[in-house]
């Protein structure tokens, strides 16, 4: 068994925060000693009561005063921890966590879980963590192939996927009259919900049969229920806020749409927001991005559009609203896909081989 430190920021719900909490939680049910050194949140009490340790390091306060500090605070940490492993959640610490580990602990491997840089950082950040000895766990097979191709050593990275929420159930839909879309993610412009709001105003225009439930904060909320108003949208339109019951959630919601403004290298990962979709049997309509593709298989599994097809978009969940057992069909393809890919078996075997390069 091994002594893995996982070292985060945990200040919000983001797909990285509950990323790192299911891995931690899946690595402590198979018997590893599991540290999280991060900022405090809203996941921290439930990761103790699992019997994670955690170490009060933050990173991202204070500047650079505080950056220093926090790596003082985690060569302080690596000192008294010895681990085998340390799993880095963010770029932006990895150089600070290196160093501390080559101060004192330098027989711990150190990595870096990729899930998404701005498209000019990728050179840069293949280069430095190369030169740091660093191994990078990509967060998807695009995610991985993106840094090799921006020189990082293909001996030193591979991928696996985001470890699963543990559904419940999966209820049945709920009977209604109208068919119920919806998002799910943080709540900024590169997840770009103001895009589904205009193609929901298409929608509506068009007398489809639809309403929209949007899911999670951040600082685009306000802009995006003005919108709404503005589209004169907003009685079709409900903000949820963040949401932690995804079973009622999907309950009510017949199909994800998803429309990220990734382009090119921008973005990365699958997302959160689709896998579980797949939990929950929900087929997906989504834009592009990163690996999202590998999940979101085209005429399969749900519709996968580069960004700005707004009619094909349109026309894929006019489809859906239309043939009821299609949506059934498609979100059943998709779970099964994603227990496939992502089944705790098999991201423990991706995880624990990586651990091993």
């Amino acid at each position: 068994m091994k002594k893995i430190v996982l070292t985060t920021s945990m200040s919000g719900l983001g797909g990285t925060e509950n990323a790192t909490f299911r891995l931690g939680r899946l690595l402590r049910q198979r018997g590893h000693e599991v540290v999280l050194a991060s900022s405090d949140g809203p996941l921290i009490k439930e990761a103790q009561a699992l019997g994670i340790q955690w170490r009060p390091i933050d990173f991202y306060q204070g500047g650079i005063l505080g950056y220093i500090k926090g790596m003082f605070a985690y060569m302080k940490m690596l000192k008294q921890e010895k681990p085998d492993i340390i799993h880095c959640q963010m770029a932006r610490i990895v150089p600070a966590c290196a160093i501390a580990a080559k101060i004192s602990s330098p027989k711990t491997k150190v990595f870096y879980h990729a899930r998404g840089l701005d498209a000019e950082t990728y050179p840069k950040i293949a280069k430095l963590f190369d030169k740091l000895g660093v191994y990078i766990i990509g967060n998807c097979r695009h995610e991985q192939e993106k840094l090799i191709r921006h020189g990082f050593p293909a001996n030193r990275i591979t991928y696996t996927y985001n470890a699963l929420h543990k559904a419940d159930y999966v209820p049945e839909k709920t009977a209604k009259d109208y068919v119920m879309l919806g998002t799910l993610s943080r709540l900024d412009t590169v997840r770009a919900v103001h895009v589904m709001l205009d193609i929901f105003k298409k929608m509506v225009d068009r007398n489809m049969p639809v309403r929209l439930n949007v899911a999670g904060i951040g600082e685009e909320m306000d802009n995006l229920k003005a919108q709404a108003k503005r589209l004169g949208i907003d009685d079709k339109v409900t903000f949820l806020g963040g949401v932690r019951d995804l079973t009622g959630y999907f309950k009510d919601v017949d199909i994800l749409v998803n429309t990220p403004h990734c382009i090119g290298d921008h973005g990365a990962g699958v997302g959160n927001n689709i896998l579980e979709a797949g939990l929950y049997d929900t087929p997906v309509v989504t834009y592009n991005m990163g690996g999202i593709s590998e999940m979101v298989i085209t005429g399969e599994t749900g519709y996968c559009f580069p960004f700005g097809e707004d009619e094909a978009f349109i026309e894929a969940v006019d489809q859906l609203i239309k043939q009821p057992e299609l949506r059934e069909k498609m979100g059943k393809a998709l779970h099964k896909h994603v227990e496939t890919l992502c089944s705790d078996d098999e991201i423990y075997r991706t995880t624990m081989a990586a651990y091993d390069m």
